[in-house]
């Protein structure tokens, strides 16, 4: 047990700020139980695809990856609150949440926090990836979302340092300006890649519908594609922890336990639409941009309004996914 005082009784603000830090480990569980869901149900997907190609595997792996680091994320977390909020419920000063600031250096919080920054490196790299798919491959796009990722993962190697040297005054000095500029850079990466997606989805909505019919465009249409595809719920998320913190709240708290598990979330559902077919390919964005007017849809396979040869120019621009009925 942590050397300590006489306990002092807490303060009403300090009350606050530790329910405000269990109630973010408690939203954080939830999250991860609905992250864990959703990977149990990408796999029962994986696992029924016929076909097993580079997608298949880059899939796997990726989500697999997101889940497990989340996952160890979650398991420090939860262990480390357990230390605090009740081994060490008497610690001075500040109680638990003195004990989690002045004790950061433990190892099962270090493990915790280190699984916290890849959980973003993860997350940010495949919305670049969706970013450039959506566009085309237009890499100028990546003019400043691409520094921005790279400021951010460099940035979030001495934030975890002098977050977790808290008896060193050199980094401990300097955690506040780093954690800062790194929420701030993830507000901005995060707000642009959404923006762009949103607005590429936007621009191709009626000329999908044309070339898919009602039926078959409502997969790629509706606007809670858009919300998914964009990740625009874990940009809400970031702004509104970002506002909090800066206006120094004790709900920030609510809003940073469970930041990466929010952002897993979003990616996992991503991801997962794209093992169901259901989100755009790079095949279904050439063909929308192509202007590929001649068929429609029946059901969720297209149907040519005539027959098309095997080797004619517009079978070949026709989304793989689409061509099994041709």
């Amino acid at each position: 047990m942590a050397a300590n005082v006489s306990p002092l009784p807490p303060s009403a603000q300090d009350l606050l700020t530790e329910r405000a830090g269990f109630d973010g480990v408690f939203v954080a569980a939830i999250a991860y139980g609905a992250l864990f869901m959703l990977y149990v149900q990408l796999l029962q997907v994986l696992s029924s695809r016929p076909q097993r190609g580079r997608l298949f595997w880059a899939i796997a792996v990726y989500s697999t990856m997101l889940y497990l680091s989340a996952t160890l994320s979650i398991g420090g977390m939860l262990k480390f609150t357990e230390i605090a909020y009740i081994d060490e419920r008497d610690y001075q000063p500040g109680g638990p949440v003195g004990y989690r600031r002045d004790f950061a250096s433990n190892g099962t919080n270090e493990m915790s926090r280190v699984c916290t920054i890849i959980v973003p490196w993860l997350g940010d790299i495949l919305m670049l990836y969706r970013l450039m798919v959506l566009w085309n491959f237009r890499w100028w796009l990546l003019v400043v979302p691409g520094p921005l990722y790279i400021a951010r993962v460099s940035l979030s190697i001495p934030m975890l340092i002098s977050e977790t040297r808290p008896n060193d005054t050199f980094w401990a000095s300097k955690f506040d300006t780093y954690s800062t500029a790194f929420y701030a850079l993830c507000v901005s990466f995060n707000g642009l890649v959404t923006i762009l997606i949103a607005v590429r989805l936007i621009m191709m909505r009626k000329r999908v519908t044309s070339i898919l019919g009602m039926l078959g465009a409502s997969f790629y249409t509706s606007p809670v594609t858009t919300f998914v595809e964009s990740g625009a719920f874990f940009s809400l998320w970031s702004l509104t922890y970002v506002l909090t913190k800066t206006q120094n709240s004790y709900t920030q708290a609510i809003f940073l336990q469970p930041y990466v598990h929010i952002q897993s979330i979003t990616r996992m559902l991503i991801v997962l639409r794209m093992a169901q077919n259901r989100a755009w390919s790079s095949d279904l964005v050439t063909a929308t941009t192509g202007g590929n007017l001649d068929w429609q849809v029946a059901s969720t396979h297209s149907i040519p309004l005539y027959e098309i040869p095997a080797a004619s120019p517009e079978k070949r621009h026709l989304p793989h996914k689409f061509q099994e009925g041709v």
